[in-house]
């Protein structure tokens, strides 16, 4: 999708107030729809995550069993990413060794790094909730907030529609590419995300693997 006539954008820096966290994890298997799960989980341990805007939790991802149920296997790739106030790390150094129970899979927690943000003209999330369902209404969905609150015009480009379980019923989404963003709102949209429920995984955009930094990192 492209805006006919986009403004130039002036140069201006903007300021994360969250950081990326990623910490190590030992178990052998995660259920597929875990969302959820390790929300509840979390918040059990870090209630103070619910009450912050622009928290978020990313989905863990794994591989498939050959059992052919509902399960993922892990290995030492599998990692938890957090997303967090900065004022907040030191306080996350509580959840290390802490042990998770998504459904009957035991998952224990290991060490963390700090990730800052990268100022990518292409960013990319997973799974956004805007509470709508069809594809047409997604789109007027995302126009709106980019262009309202973010007072941004780029190029996006959404993908198939998915599906995903919460506490609330199944919430209906699609992936997002933004490309041609300017390096002061790629951090932003980094560091507020877009859409709804960014503690199920969801609105959370991360730089594109497949393109450079248009600028240092430390803008």
């Amino acid at each position: 999708m492209n805006w006919a006539g986009w403004p130039e954008d002036k140069v201006e820096v903007y300021t994360p107030h969250m950081i990326d966290l990623q910490f190590d994890l030992v178990g052998t298997t995660i259920p597929a729809e875990n969302a959820q799960m390790l929300q509840d989980a979390l918040l059990r341990l870090l209630p103070w995550l619910s009450d912050i805007s622009g928290c978020g939790i990313q989905h863990l991802k794994g591989a498939e069993t050959n059992s052919g149920d509902a399960t993922l296997n892990i290995n030492r790739r599998t990692k938890l990413f957090l997303r967090v106030p900065k004022t907040r790390v030191d306080v996350m150094q509580q959840l290390v060794g802490q042990r998770l129970d998504l459904g009957g899979h035991p998952l224990e927690i290991g060490n963390f790094k700090t990730r800052d943000f990268s100022p990518f003209a292409n960013i990319y999330a997973h799974f956004v909730d805007t509470g709508a369902a069809s594809e047409e209404q997604f789109v007027q969905d995302v126009m709106r907030e980019l262009d309202g609150h973010f007072q941004l015009r780029c190029g996006f480009i959404c993908g198939k529609p998915q599906t995903l379980q919460s506490a609330s019923g199944p919430l209906h989404g699609y992936s997002l590419m933004l490309h041609d963003v300017p390096p002061h709102k790629s951090l932003q949209l980094q560091d507020e995300g877009l859409g709804r429920n960014r503690l199920l995984g969801c609105g959370i955009f991360i730089p594109h693997k497949s393109i450079a930094p248009v600028v240092p990192v430390n803008l």
